[in-house]
């Protein structure tokens, strides 16, 4: 895409790269991974006037932060912004991690938590307010002098951006956000306070588009500010009306690009790799996750102990790969579950082991090629979310097995409402559901393994990275010809 106006500016609390010290004091700098990053990528390839502007995270991020911008590194043009560290900090561990990632994923024992008070409103006052307001700065100075820019917001740390875009920039400005977690029922919302929930969606209702990975996302989107702000919407169209103005609700699910990871399959890091993964005693039931509550590990391990109770004869016929990255260790739920984790394995395997094989094998690590090389080889694929955003794991997967894999996906993942129907669905709160069906993945027919796995790849690579940013695309460029100009 080509913005004929304006600048294109991308906007994100974790940014492209990260620079550093090498020994010799030389500036080096490390490309980002996951999901989001990958995906905003794909973005900027649309654009020869574009921007990315995203927090300075380390010590020489700040230092670049400080020198003219944009900073250019290979084909980026890239813009940190330098917080307050105290600011900083209350935004994201107080704030935007744990609350609203926990309200927004269903994670709070509502009886005895979130306990909210004076802490929590000086954390938004002073910490996750003033962030946003120095996103918006950076946001206004990238594009000073422009015409029309189109601002492309991204996640939940940055819910308060759009309002102060607005401030900045006017009605000129095309401002979007997507929001790649899940959006709950309206209800979930009323955890907050008051000037919390109002304060973010009035902020997105200044948002032109609002964007989601599910449809079912978006419908619940257009229902809370429905019930906490009284808006009305229409539905079938996916508009907002607000202040006399039309916020369009989409959902567009992310994908990922399947040549990408075609090729890093066969490069000689997985190969040295799948030697590990290849010597596990029988039948690989696999699971790629960040060691995040939201994820739903203890509980994948425990629906696998009620099938091996069930189906003795399993034992030292599966072992269960769990390749775990560590998340939030910093954030006290997340060490206490880490620490669950790791005593229910070892309790399992010390109930179910015999000889020198292991139910379970845990791996608590970033090692990504080691997760492309279990991809491969993995005869069975749990993902049972207690809820997720999309979980790019189940298509990354899929793409490049190569055992006709059966996928068990959580009724409350994102990608169950696009690759669901190929899938084995589990209630990811249901241990016995699990169980059964783990055990039915473990020992379907060839044949229907292999028209799932063919199904499951067909669908992903119908919607590749390049249509997700493709989809979108088109609707600015709708937006902007009927709104904007």
């Amino acid at each position: 895409m080509q913005t004929e106006d304006g600048r294109l500016v991308i906007v994100s609390n974790r940014g492209p790269v990260t620079f550093s010290r090498s020994e010799s004091g030389e500036r080096t700098y490390s490309r980002g991974a996951g999901g989001v990053v990958t995906a905003l990528n794909a973005v900027l390839r649309r654009s020869e006037n574009a921007v990315w502007i995203a927090s300075a995270q380390s010590e020489e991020d700040i230092k670049v932060s400080r020198e003219p911008a944009p900073y250019e590194v290979e084909d980026l043009r890239v813009v940190l912004v330098e917080h307050d560290p105290e600011a900083y900090d209350l935004m994201y561990n107080q704030l935007a991690n744990p609350l609203l990632w926990f309200v927004q994923h269903g994670l709070y024992d509502l009886p005895y938590a979130p306990i909210l008070g004076d802490d929590t409103k000086w954390a938004w006052e002073e910490g996750y307010v003033p962030v946003n307001r120095n996103f918006a700065e950076a946001v206004a100075d990238s594009v000073e002098g422009e015409r029309s820019p189109v601002v492309l917001l991204h996640d939940y740390q940055l819910y308060m951006t759009p309002h102060f875009v607005r401030e900045r920039l006017g009605p000129e400005a095309f401002v979007s956000l997507f929001v790649h977690i899940p959006w709950p029922e309206a209800d979930y919302w009323r955890v907050l306070p008051r000037y919390i929930r109002e304060g973010v969606l009035e902020s997105l209702l200044q948002a032109d588009v609002v964007a989601f990975h599910t449809r079912r996302y978006a419908r619940d989107f257009t229902e809370t500010v429905s019930q906490i702000l009284g808006v009305e919407y229409d539905a079938e169209e996916g508009i907002v009306y607000h202040d006399g103005r039309e916020v369009w609700v989409r959902a567009y699910p992310i994908s990922i690009d399947p040549a990408e990871f075609e090729e890093l399959s066969g490069s000689e890091a997985v190969l040295e790799q799948e030697e590990l993964v290849k010597n596990l005693t029988g039948k690989l039931l696999l699971r790629v996750d960040r060691m995040d509550l939201s994820k739903n590990v203890v509980r994948g391990f425990q629906a696998y102990e009620r099938m091996l109770e069930r189906h003795p004869e399993m034992a030292g016929e599966v072992t269960f790969l769990a390749l775990l990255q560590p998340s939030r260790g910093d954030v006290p739920e997340y060490a206490r579950y880490a620490g669950a984790v790791r005593e229910t394995v070892d309790e399992i395997n010390e109930r179910h082991g015999r000889g020198s094989w292991k139910p379970i094998e845990l791996s608590m690590e970033d090692n990504f090629p080691r997760s492309v090389a279990a991809y491969k080889n993995y005869d069975s694929l749990l993902v049972n979310a207690v809820r997720d955003g999309m979980n790019l794991v189940a298509k990354e997967a899929a793409v490049v097995n190569e055992r006709d894999g059966v996928l068990i996906l959580s009724e409350n993942a994102g990608a169950h409402e696009e690759i669901g129907e190929h899938a084995l669905t589990v209630n990811p709160f249901d241990l016995d559901e699990q169980a059964d069906a783990m055990y039915e993945a473990l020992t379907m027919t060839g044949e229907e393994r292999r028209r799932r796995a063919r199904a499951l790849r067909e669908t992903v690579e119908a919607n590749t990275i390049e249509d997700w940013v493709e989809a979108q695309m088109e609707d600015i460029a709708a937006y902007r010809e009927r709104y904007l100009t």
